[in-house]
């Protein structure tokens, strides 16, 4: 489990605001890290990223939970801060 202060915990905490299912699950910890991964994608607009991936399972294995993060200072970082600028403005036409 991370540290109560690391961006994880903070995701947590931010979807047990917003979802009493999830605050429901959390507090049963019927989840646990399947798996860790570095997943890369290829964003049309700020290029490649590559992200720290870890999946949550439940018990029975049938839900998900994907949560995939950037290393703070990293190049993918960066370029998640700059979508959180553009958004969803379309840059690709001329």
């Amino acid at each position: 489990m991370p540290a109560p202060t690391t961006r994880g915990w903070q995701s947590v905490r931010r979807l047990r605001a917003r979802s009493e299912e999830f605050s429901a699950l959390w507090d049963t910890q019927d989840v646990a890290v399947r798996r860790a991964d570095v997943k890369r994608f290829l964003h049309p607009v700020v290029g490649l990223l590559a992200l720290d991936c870890e999946v949550l399972l439940n018990p029975e294995h049938d839900q998900r939970l994907v949560v995939c993060t950037a290393r703070p200072g990293s190049q993918s970082y960066e370029r998640l801060e700059l979508l959180r600028v553009v958004g969803l403005q379309d840059l690709t036409r001329g």
